[in-house]
């Protein structure tokens, strides 16, 4: 059965609190017994004392064994002392015989009488010292009574006891009285207790109420709801975490939109146009002469489906962390020289200057160079595609402290302040209009840092918006080598013809790459 949290803390909190005045009401109870009753023996104890004290007073004695109380001269002190503890009093000699007895609360006997054989024989083991009971004084009283024995005492001889027996219902009375002062006060403190702990456990559920509501709304894919956060506690620090956790999804949500939007787009039109140009092929209705220039056409299309897919697997490699770095020793100068020449109807075709160049010395670098290649690659076709007509390219490269540093600054449209903090996320696209970019997916930039990142260092972007635009990353130099041994000329050679497959690959088809990401 379904138990809300809510009940469960109320249940079990309230069961607590009144389990302790539970608790509290025995212990008092107790508390108050124990006390009732030694307060009540002290008191007989007391009062028992006294009559013994004056009956030894007025004791006189008959030969040199015997002794005999005046009675008549005890007997006013005594019925006073009785009505004043509003307890019986005997006087009785040393065999239990009853020599004198309060008028009051005496119970069921008269002078002359025995007491129970068995109360004296208790009495008398006490030897000289007083005994407390608690029972009817072996039917002397109907009800059960607290009783308390002390001998006379004179010439250190036991001449007889006082007895003095008070009752006990009492107690229960007193007992009575106080667990209902308890259990209305209790009740009167239960209820506000209650009220309270009602109001409390509201508040502190309420929270997680907002969060159920919020993981039900996040899982049908609604990522709107967010948790009102009050206070700094456990519970706000896990509602703030589930609004972020919202906002991450519904950015990736929206980022996964645009993907799919991209992506169908990206793949519907070359597809269409494939299928267009090969059934005109096939139906005859492109004429044979015409046929080699729409072959190109198809080829093309299928090299950017190719770079979509391409793109698709290396961004399925990063995900899975099976992306690696295989470190050579390049010229990196070389390297953004080649990608450069890849792009020279583009350059000449928007009258694009390139400087730096031309004042930067060799550079050569440890890294990957397929990836880093491919760095290069994707920051200067982003600078191509958005530098304006007859702008400019400004390629920097410099070693200090132990880095190789490498800057492509473009003047053009820039990125405004607000995506700044966007452009290196996965399927980011700043050209929403697809005006300037209608070939990328919004990959290339999150690939970038990603490589870079994979090697230790770090890129940064600096833009003015319809002004400029400025990555610059930075790769850590290898730890110094000690000596190779044999056999290092041939390890170069094979470094060499690395580099030159690679600049084969990237001179042959530069477009064969991760593609590359809008701003």
């Amino acid at each position: 059965m379904f138990k809300s949290i809510f009940a469960k803390y109320f249940s079990v909190v309230g069961l607590i609190i009144a389990t302790c005045f539970a608790a509290m009401c025995g212990m008092q109870m107790l508390f108050t017994s124990r006390y009732w009753v030694a307060d009540k023996r002290t008191l007989l104890e007391e009062n028992a004392r006294n009559v013994g004290i004056n009956a030894a007073a007025n004791t006189e004695r008959v030969d040199d064994n015997n002794y005999r109380i005046r009675t008549d001269a005890l007997s006013p002190f005594l019925d006073l002392l009785a009505d004043a503890i509003d307890a019986g009093v005997l006087v009785t000699d040393t065999e239990g015989r009853v020599l004198l007895h309060s008028n009051e609360h005496a119970g069921n006997v008269e002078t002359g009488d025995t007491l129970n054989g068995s109360f004296m024989a208790e009495l008398s083991a006490q030897k000289g010292q007083e005994y407390f009971s608690v029972g009817t004084l072996g039917g002397v009283y109907e009800d059960k009574q607290y009783t308390m024995g002390v001998p006379i005492v004179k010439d250190n001889r036991i001449l007889g006891y006082v007895i003095a027996s008070a009752p006990a219902e009492g107690l229960t009375n007193y007992l009575s009285n106080n667990l209902q002062m308890f259990v209305l006060s209790a009740i009167g403190v239960l209820t506000l207790a209650f009220i309270a702990l009602y109001g409390i456990t509201y508040h502190l559920v309420r929270p997680l109420r907002q969060m159920a509501a919020a993981t039900r709304s996040f899982a049908v894919g609604d990522f709107s709801y967010r948790i009102q956060v009050k206070g700094k506690d456990e519970v706000a620090e896990l509602a703030t975490a589930l609004n972020k956790m919202a906002v991450s999804l519904s950015s990736v949500e929206d980022m996964r939109r645009d993907f799919v939007s991209n992506v169908s787009h990206e793949l519907k039109t070359p597809m269409t146009t494939i299928a267009g140009f090969i059934d005109g092929i096939l139906d005859g209705t492109i004429p044979e002469e015409k046929r080699d220039r729409y072959l190109k056409i198809v080829s093309d299309e299928v090299k950017r489906l190719s770079r979509l897919v391409k793109t698709m697997l290396d961004l399925s490699r990063i995900d899975s962390g099976k992306l690696k770095v295989t470190p050579v020793n390049f010229d990196l100068t070389e390297v953004i020289g080649t990608v450069l020449l890849s792009f020279e109807q583009r350059i000449e075709a928007k009258d694009i200057r390139i400087t730096g160049l031309e004042d930067c010395p060799r550079m050569n670098v440890t890294a990957d160079y397929d990836l880093i290649g491919q760095v290069c690659y994707n920051l200067l076709d982003n600078a191509v595609k958005f530098t304006n007509e007859g702008g400019e390219i400004r390629v920097g490269l410099r070693r200090d402290e132990g880095r190789t540093y490498c800057t492509v600054h473009n003047t053009g449209v820039g990125i405004p302040a607000e995506e700044m903090p966007h452009v290196f996320e996965r399927f980011y696209k700043s050209d929403k209009s697809r005006s300037l970019d209608k070939n990328g997916v919004g990959l290339g930039l999150y690939i970038v840092k990603t490589v870079i990142g994979l090697h230790h260092g770090e890129i940064v972007v600096r833009s003015v918006a319809g002004e400029y635009c400025e990555f610059s990353f930075w790769l850590p130099d290898p730890p110094s080598e000690e000596k190779k041994p044999e056999g290092r000329k041939s390890e170069g050679k094979k470094s060499d013809a690395r580099k030159g497959e690679g600049r084969k690959v990237t001179e042959k088809n530069p477009d064969d790459s991760l593609s590359s990401h809008n701003k």
